[in-house]
């Protein structure tokens, strides 16, 4: 009893609805499986994008191929840029589960926005073939550039946000104040990387034999499902997580100055 005691003083946790939380109801590896979901198919969803982006860009968009190049570079680099972002806006205000909600549902309407542009004929240059054909095959500008641009940079801004804070969220349920909890922590870490691992896998085999094979529509909506499917994981953990609440900005403390 005395050991419970000292955990629940010494850890301010919360639960979903701010009050704190209980670790025989709270945390522990119950509630992180629910984020190893999330983890799984995000990687599965953005990896099959990215791998993939550059025939779409190319064959689809009639970008050239420095372009093409300089827009799957953008596009990567911005994800991992953004993760300041999303490490900033979770610390300071929404706390790693809101952040991940938030900016999952982002992520989510790009790739279901490029799957839309994807499918959709009026909202592509006319088709053409860039290798023999390419002085007569249109570039894609005006509305039809807005349109995917807007749609890839709701994932790369949706990505960004919601990376730094899988890992971060599902460490946070394991209090290692408390010894069983603190034991498992290693083993939820193997099961992250495990899980990063077959999302990625998955990825680059049957989800860009899809795009290649059934159409890049096809293949940014099975991205988009994958996505949902790692956001409904996600919230189906909401009563068992242990959240830390945000600490307010970080920015304060550094511009106070002491007189």
């Amino acid at each position: 009893m005395e050991m419970e005691a000292r955990i629940l003083v010494e850890d301010n946790t919360v639960d979903w609805r701010g009050r704190p939380s209980n670790p025989d109801r709270h945390g522990g590896m119950k509630a992180a499986v629910f984020v190893l979901g999330l983890q799984a198919f995000e990687i599965m969803a953005i990896a099959a994008v990215g791998n993939n982006l550059i025939t779409y860009v190319i064959n689809e968009m009639h970008f050239s191929l420095s372009n093409s190049a300089n827009i799957v570079t953008n596009f990567i680099g911005t994800i991992f840029l953004l993760a300041l972002l999303g490490g900033y806006l979770s610390d300071s205000y929404l706390g790693t589960f809101w952040t991940m909600v938030i900016f999952g549902f982002v992520e989510l309407s790009g790739f279901i926005l490029l799957s839309v542009q994807a499918h959709l004929p009026q909202m592509k240059p006319p088709p053409c073939n860039i290798i023999t054909d390419r002085a007569n095959c249109e570039e894609a500008k005006g509305f039809k550039a807005f349109i995917f641009f807007l749609a890839l940079y709701l994932v790369a801004l949706g990505s960004g946000c919601v990376k730094p804070n899988m890992i971060a969220h599902g460490g946070d349920q394991f209090n290692q104040n408390n010894p069983r909890q603190s034991k498992q922590l290693s083993t939820y870490f193997n099961a992250a990387y495990f899980a990063f691992s077959m999302g990625e896998l998955i990825a680059l085999t049957v989800l860009v034999y899809v795009q290649t094979h059934s159409g890049m529509d096809v293949g940014f909506g099975v991205s988009a499902a994958a996505m949902a499917i790692g956001l409904i994981s996600l919230v189906s953990g909401t009563l068992y997580y242990r959240n830390q609440p945000p600490r307010g900005s970080l920015l304060i403390p550094i511009t106070q100055i002491q007189i």
